[in-house]
């Protein structure tokens, strides 16, 4: 007994002191590749943070790492979950393989088997159209890991989609003149907000989602703050006035506010600083909030705006987002029949009002 005692004494001393080395953890999981893993091709060709793959001396397609593509998107180990994606000509995802990953789930029973489950779902699918936890990809291989597989499916959506606009597999959605936001007072209220579309609305029944329940599972608001026009009806002058200075960092803001049975928030943010249930997406890019982008939102300042059972403001710190061009808003919902846990994705296009631009 004393001897096993002694044993996770020494690995409690040893393991975090690996960790802050980098070198090398005890519970990392790496793995060996080659290109054609995920492509059938039988030469390749080195291009800028891409492979093209030819076979018989024709394009099938190109294979990339997650890294070099969507390097930001951490799991809940606080690592990137390293990915080589193939994808071939039409925009299909061809293979998808795990080179890296931490993630703290695999010590608690998920096995390799049901991760590749999980990631195999991509093969085939269009990367031009949504992959959606709930809808396109289910998590029944790895329920339980919500954290993981919003994150990995952020990681394998936004890398393709990058590759697909480099390569011109989807074209840009760019203005043709640059526009910019103006820095005015306008006085509106929420109504007044919302017919003109700087608020966006998504509402979903308890019953669209099977429930007994009457009632909404989420009544949900959003729209962009930083306009002057917009971030001042809804968080005042002075809480506009906070965000503002994340401007000259080239960052944007976007608030949030729900009501009904269900949550925007998840319980993620808490366990791993990564509100794992609501995302934005702008030619590819996906944006994800942590807890350092956010701050409560009790309350919202315009006329008539009503009373609101939760509520955010989020930093997009990227310049990476352009808040003059449209961009989609994903809610995930999380909920249970009986004793099922179920995933489900809803989306809302955004696109700032003229009012708004010059």
């Amino acid at each position: 007994m004393k001897k096993i005692i002694i044993l996770f004494l020494i690995i409690a001393i040893l393991v975090p002191s690996i960790a802050i080395s980098g070198s090398y953890s005890m519970f990392e999981h790496r793995y060996e590749y080659k290109p054609n893993d995920v492509l059938n091709a039988d030469n390749f060709k080195e291009k800028t943070k891409y492979l093209e793959g030819y076979k018989n001396g024709k394009l099938v397609g190109f294979v990339i790492l997650s890294k070099d593509w969507a390097s930001k998107h951490v799991g809940y180990s606080g690592k990137h979950m390293e990915t080589l994606i193939g994808i071939d000509t039409s925009g299909k995802i061809t293979g998808v393989k795990i080179l890296f990953h931490s993630e703290p789930i695999m010590l608690i029973g998920l096995d390799e088997k049901r991760y590749n489950a999980f990631i195999n779902q991509y093969i085939g699918r269009d990367v031009a159209k949504n992959l959606s936890i709930g809808k396109e990809i289910t998590m029944d291989a790895i329920t339980g890991a919500t954290v993981t597989a919003v994150v990995q499916n952020a990681i394998i959506s936004e890398s393709s989609k990058r590759l697909a606009y480099v390569t011109g597999l989807i074209k840009t959605d760019k203005a043709a003149n640059k526009r910019t936001i103006k820095d005015e007072s306008i006085a509106l209220t929420w109504d007044e907000l919302k017919s003109i579309g700087a608020v966006k609305n998504i509402k979903v029944t308890n019953k669209e989602l099977g429930l007994t329940d009457e009632g909404n599972f989420v009544d949900l608001n959003f729209g962009l703050l930083t306009p002057r026009g917009i971030g001042e009806n809804i968080v005042g002058k002075e809480g506009y006035i906070e965000a503002s200075p994340q401007k000259n960092d080239g960052y944007s803001a976007i608030f949030i506010t729900s009501n009904g049975s269900g949550t925007f928030k998840g319980s993620g943010y808490v366990r791993g600083g990564i509100f794992d249930r609501i995302s934005l997406e702008q030619n590819g890019v996906v944006f994800q909030f942590t807890d350092r982008d956010y701050k409560i939102l009790s309350d919202i300042k315009a006329v008539g705006a009503g009373k609101i059972k939760e509520g955010g403001v989020f930093i997009i710190r990227s310049k990476d987002f352009d808040p003059t061009l449209p961009f989609k808003f994903k809610l995930t919902a999380t909920y249970r029949q009986g004793s099922v846990k179920k995933f489900e994705s809803f989306f809302a296009d955004y696109m700032l009002p003229d009012k708004f631009l010059k």
